[in-house]
């Protein structure tokens, strides 16, 4: 065989082996691609394209092959939606497509009202039921002083062991005055106190009272810019006794200030303008020379106690009072501790309490 021959002969045997072997390679690429997808589908994954259609196979569907298919999951929804019939409407009209709008539309709207009015109903209950429990909750509380208010009797109590005023083993929480004369302050009515001085007792259930007031008030976003609770006293010996109960209830943010006599005009004046007092403890004179001089604003008090009212203490001091109250824009709560009144008296001091009063006594 010629040398030429050979060479085409190889030439085109090897292009025809390319062929069958590109031929095959083909052939392999779509088989493995077939492949691949069944696999795929078989085990649960999706390709992207699919999107949210994505659903488990099934034995009628091993492939998820009508999952492809927009069109067919549309039409299987349509099947499978139901066509509620409506009382005004007929059979006929039923299988028109406005009849299935307006009965569907009905049944929904009837369904959507039962749905809210069962909703209200179960909102309303609970509401009720919430207001009960929280009703019951406060009557429990407002049955007893709150154990803020025990603590501030403590806290002064700790701080005055050593006073012999105070009788030793009893805690000031089991006085009998005291609970009564807060029960008076919580059911809101004024306290005339008939058995004389204020004691040492006495003035801490007034002052761990109006502590508790305060705190509560604040809790609700009430400030208060002016002196809470005034306390009106004879002398200065009782001031300072005054302040020495009230000051260990500057624990609790409470700050007690005294204006009497002995102490300069100007020297209480810069006091009060460096603080701004909760209590004040004033005798009836100094207090009007600082009011008048508006070294201080009494228009907001809403505790007001006057101590030492006697028969001998004579008309000047019921009338220094009387211009005090008139300074005051609100209606405090009002305590007047009296002795030894007569009749005649006892209606001037009468006059400075408005209804209800409740009449106390130690004894």
């Amino acid at each position: 065989m010629p040398k030429g021959e050979d060479a085409i002969i190889r030439k085109k045997n090897k292009s025809l082996r390319k062929k069958m072997r590109s031929d095959s390679a083909k052939v392999s690429n779509r088989i493995a691609a077939i492949i691949a997808q069944k696999k795929r589908r078989q085990s649960g994954k999706r390709r992207m394209c699919q999107g949210m259609c994505f659903s488990l196979p099934t034995p009628k569907d091993p492939f998820n092959d009508k999952q492809n298919n927009i069109d067919i999951i549309k039409d299987k929804k349509l099947k499978t939606k139901k066509v509620w019939p409506s009382k005004e409407v007929n059979n006929s009209t039923e299988e028109h497509g406005n009849g299935n709008g307006a009965s569907q539309n009905k049944r929904k709207a009837s369904g959507d009202h039962q749905s809210n009015g069962k909703n209200q109903e179960q909102k309303r209950a609970r509401v009720k039921k919430e207001s009960t429990r929280s009703d019951k909750e406060n009557t429990k509380d407002e049955a007893c002083p709150s154990k803020f208010l025990i603590s501030c009797l403590k806290t002064i109590q700790d701080a005055m062991h050593h006073v012999e005023t105070f009788e030793r083993g009893k805690p000031l929480f089991f006085d009998s005055w005291g609970f009564e004369y807060w029960r008076c302050y919580s059911s809101g009515k004024h306290v005339l106190e008939t058995s004389g001085h204020a004691t040492m007792e006495q003035i801490a259930w007034i002052g761990s009272t109006a502590v508790d007031t305060i705190t509560k008030k604040e809790k609700d976003g009430v400030s208060f810019t002016n002196p809470y609770l005034l306390f009106i006293v004879p002398s200065q010996e009782k001031a300072v006794q005054v302040r020495c109960v009230c000051k260990p209830l500057k624990a609790f943010g409470i700050h007690t200030v005294s204006l009497h006599p002995g102490a300069s005009k100007d020297h209480q004046v810069h006091g009060l303008k460096s603080c701004e007092p909760e209590f004040l403890i004033c005798t009836p004179d100094r207090l009007l020379e600082l009011v008048s001089m508006k070294a201080v604003d009494i228009s907001g008090v809403c505790s007001l106690i006057i101590d030492g009212l006697e028969s001998s203490c004579g008309d000047a001091y019921l009338d220094s009072i009387k211009s005090i109250q008139q300074h005051i824009s609100v209606d405090p709560h009002t305590v007047v501790f009296c002795s030894g009144l007569t009749d005649t008296y006892l209606a001037s001091v009468s006059s400075l309490l408005q209804k209800p009063t409740c009449r106390l006594s130690v004894e």
